[in-house]
């Protein structure tokens, strides 16, 4: 079973304009009915949607804490399923970054640790390339 990753924006994407950004970053696009996209290297995966009905779940304390990391309203939720093959974690990093440079956000993992926008951006390679290794910091399951 994956392993669910957050990004929270408070930008309001369009499932239009998330479509167009997850094609120019050249991610599958509609690998099943589920996702909006996949991203692939190998036996490692991460599947992403974009669904703001997730923001719903979140409790009144969560929201005031990922409010407070974002410095604005939450308005957009981007949910990445990561698979837990070795690696894997590196690819939704990739995401993150790539995500992170066009739209302020946060990273809420499944062990309710947040990154805030530059905690996220420090994570992430100073060139447009994406080959790194993941920082021991960034550990998202």
């Amino acid at each position: 079973m994956p392993e669910p990753i957050s990004l929270i924006s408070s930008a309001e994407i369009k499932p239009g304009e998330f479509l167009s950004f997850l094609q120019y970053s050249g991610i599958l696009l509609h690998p099943d009915n589920v996702y909006d996209g996949r991203i692939s290297r190998d036996n490692t995966h991460v599947w992403i949607v974009l669904d703001n009905t997730e923001l719903k779940n979140f409790n009144h304390d969560e929201i005031e804490l990922i409010t407070q990391k974002l410095t604005a309203k939450p308005q957009t939720h981007i949910l990445l399923d990561v698979s837990k093959t070795s690696g894997s974690e590196q690819l939704a990093l990739e995401f993150a970054c790539k995500f992170a440079k066009k739209w302020s956000c946060i990273v809420y993992n499944s062990n309710y640790k947040i990154y805030s926008p530059q905690e996220l951006l420090e994570l992430c390679p100073a060139e447009a390339g994406f080959v790194w290794e993941v920082d021991s910091k960034f550990n998202p399951i």
